[in-house]
């Protein structure tokens, strides 16, 4: 594959992410928003650039299409339509619970379009599949590939001299990411560790992390936890080394980047009890049941405390996390594309 032309088709935000890696690509922008806020209205400008920009031009040999969202599906439907020959591989992460109605309905329709036209099918996990055969996926075109992590780059990253923070989250700020509840499971670590300190980062919505600030100050946490924004790669993966657990409280994951990437920086990772993640690291991290907050608490104090098994998780957790690196994930991905030529 020496010999190729890439189009991204991405917004300004996934460029700075694919340009790190993807210099050479040519990059079509849909959008240049520096937050991301109104989630329907940006798909929908998205979705219509994305079909202004490719369908008078582009002709190509296969589609990649990184996540069933509208704006990436809709595009790739009709370049199909139009170019029968065109090989579409598509991406597939999770599915959406019906409590986010808007989101649910969407994929559902997605889906559907996937379901017939797409020619390969990447997921990330056993479960997931049989989800998608169950709703009546061809099993022939659905193929498991776990993603990958900058596995390599974590490890080459020095080991801070201490650790400042006794928790860790990063992630997404949106709602089924559970940050109000870290808040409040915090406030119960709190309770019995007093100088416990909590680093969040990420970004995202605004209203969010608006609340966020708004019951760190009502729970007179603003020693404890502190928002750090988004941080660059380097940063992001040194401050999670100067940690001691990561917490993950999300409700939603397909998949869960995050958490492997906190395991391969030597963290124990405590989360909810999501299906996925018995598929993707059983015997790696603590699972809680979901909504047990002061349960959570004390796992992480107990796990803070016992040496041994926090050596335990720790060494799992490492172990577990050389599975997800990117050149074997990458690997596996181009064999399966391979395929579809032969």
């Amino acid at each position: 594959m020496d010999n190729y032309h890439l189009t991204i088709v991405t917004s300004q935000l996934g460029m700075i992410l694919c340009k790190e890696r993807i210099p050479e690509a040519e990059y079509i922008l849909t959008t240049r928003e520096q937050q991301f806020e109104n989630a329907v209205l940006t798909y929908l400008k998205r979705t219509i650039k994305a079909l202004s920009a490719l369908l008078p031009s582009v002709k190509a040999d296969a589609l990649y299409v990184s996540s069933d969202f509208f704006p990436d599906v809709i595009p790739a439907l009709f370049l199909k339509l139009l170019h029968k020959d065109i090989k579409w591989i598509q991406k597939t992460f999770h599915i959406i619970p019906a409590r986010r109605i808007i989101p649910y309905y969407a994929q559902k329709l997605s889906l559907c379009i996937v379901k017939r036209w797409a020619d390969l099918i990447i997921v990330d996990n056993s479960l997931l599949k049989q989800q998608l055969m169950q709703r009546g996926f061809d099993q022939s075109k659905l193929q498991v590939s776990p993603p990958g992590i900058s596995y390599d780059y974590i490890k080459s990253l020095a080991e801070p001299d201490k650790k400042c923070y006794e928790g860790i989250f990063m992630g997404r700020f949106h709602p089924s990411k559970g940050l109000l509840e870290l808040i409040d499971i915090w406030k119960i670590v709190c309770k019995k560790s007093p100088r416990a300190r909590l680093a969040i980062i990420g970004s995202g919505d605004t209203k969010l992390k608006y609340k966020m600030e708004e019951r760190i100050k009502q729970e007179h946490l603003e020693k404890n936890i502190l928002l750090l924004g988004y941080l660059d790669k380097e940063q992001a993966f040194s401050l999670i080394k100067s940690g001691r657990i990561f917490l993950f409280p999300s409700h939603e994951e397909g998949f869960g980047i995050a958490i492997a990437e906190a395991m391969a920086c030597g963290l124990p990772v405590v989360a909810w009890d999501l299906p996925s993640y018995h598929v993707n690291f059983d015997g790696g991290i603590i699972m809680v049941p979901e909504g047990e907050h002061a349960l959570m608490a004390r796992t992480v104090l107990r796990v803070l405390n016992d040496r041994e098994e926090y050596t335990r998780l720790r060494n799992r957790a490492e172990e577990i996390s050389q599975n997800f690196d990117w050149e074997k994930a990458a690997d596996r991905e181009l064999s399966l594309i391979d395929e579809l030529w032969q």
